[in-house]
């Protein structure tokens, strides 16, 4: 018996110390493959640049805003948006539940020049609504806005509709340019947690986009994209499901210039990373450095080149691993495959999708 416990034990230790090796050895590994100079040069934007100091700071309580989870406080938050727009002012939320009406194209409109802040625990919730297109919070025909902190919260589970599936979070759209947007989580929409289109210099770092209905972030158009620190998981309820998607609607849109780096796609039904340039050209894209669990990594349809850009990713999946013997048991054992060099390697998905003929070609 006590040769038998000496014997367990020291398999036991065998393979902890196997275990903490691979750990290492992995961490190692890793950061051989982290983003390279070359890599760093895109064309892309770099970083997020800290909002500016503000000369004028308006807190959405006095313009009458209750954060009380009741109360509608739509008009009061953007009260306080118009009044600093244009000032490089702030709008300060503190913690609390603002709820927002979403019914109508209302939700919250930003403006050029201003920062819109949320304390940790604060939270803009949309009402129910039966309407199939919606954006909680909206950037369009503006310059030069920062969003930071808090949450954003969909209203999936409460919808009032069954069709559509266009209820955003965050929107930024037509004219924008120079958008930052950091710390902030966006969850539970009936659509995407953020959605890009026709806008230029968008920048998300730290953000969170979790348990939407149909993307963490669709990006139709964009001319300079950076995603960096950032998680996109469980997205889940209706097709393509994809941490992000970057897929142009029409042939005049096209996507360049975008930088995703060191962030994680966790447990989507769809790819962890979607580039369909079927419509349009997807082009100018570096992606490395990200960790994909529970999802394909990527999937490239359409988008000649793209792949040459995807280097130094990790796809990590757990596995059970069954010891031998009378006293046999389990534990999980994380698999973390590399990328080791830049294109398909294992990770890529890529093809070339045939457009359909019309009828009489």
């Amino acid at each position: 018996m006590k040769a038998a416990a000496q014997a367990w034990g020291s398999k036991t230790n065998d393979r902890t110390a196997l275990k903490i090796v691979l750990i290492v050895l992995s961490a190692l590994i890793a950061a051989l493959f982290l983003p390279s100079p070359a890599l760093a040069g895109s064309n892309a934007p770099q970083s997020c640049d800290l909002p500016p100091k503000a000369p004028v700071l308006v807190n959405v309580t006095e313009s009458g805003a209750k954060g009380d989870g009741k109360t509608d406080d739509t008009a009061a938050i953007q009260a306080a948006i118009d009044t600093v727009a244009g000032s490089k002012g702030t709008v300060f939320l503190p913690d609390g539940t603002y709820m927002v009406a979403v019914e109508r194209e209302q939700g919250l409109n930003l403006k050029s020049s201003m920062t819109l802040k949320l304390s940790r625990s604060a939270t803009i919730k949309a009402m129910p609504t039966k309407d199939s297109h919606y954006a909680l919070l909206r950037v369009a025909g503006a310059s030069n806005v920062w969003i930071t902190g808090g949450t954003l919260e969909g209203e999936r589970d409460q919808h009032r509709g069954k069709s559509g599936e266009w209820g955003m979070g965050l929107h930024i759209g037509k004219g924008a340019k120079n958008i930052t947007v950091s710390g902030l989580t966006s969850r539970n929409m009936w659509g995407d947690g953020f959605y890009v289109q026709d806008a230029e210099d968008v920048r998300f770092c730290s953000v969170v986009a979790e348990n939407n209905r149909r993307q963490g972030m669709s990006v139709i158009q964009a001319d300079g994209l950076l995603v960096l620190n950032s998680v996109f998981k469980n997205t889940h309820g209706t097709r393509p499901s994809a941490g992000i998607d970057f897929e142009p609607d029409k042939e005049s849109q096209e996507i360049k210039k975008v930088r995703i780096e060191r962030s994680k796609f966790i447990d989507n039904a769809g790819p962890g990373i979607l580039v369909a340039g079927k419509k349009a050209r997807v082009s100018q894209m570096q992606m490395t450095g990200n960790l994909f669990r529970g999802n394909r990594a990527f999937k490239v349809e359409n988008a000649p080149g793209v792949a040459a850009g995807i280097c130094g990713n990790r796809q990590s999946s757990p596995q059970v691993q069954t010891s031998d013997g009378f006293n046999a048991y389990s534990e999980p054992v994380e698999i973390v495959s590399l990328q080791t060099a830049c294109g398909e390697s294992g990770f890529v998905l890529n093809r070339e999708k045939r457009k359909k003929n019309k009828k009489g070609d």
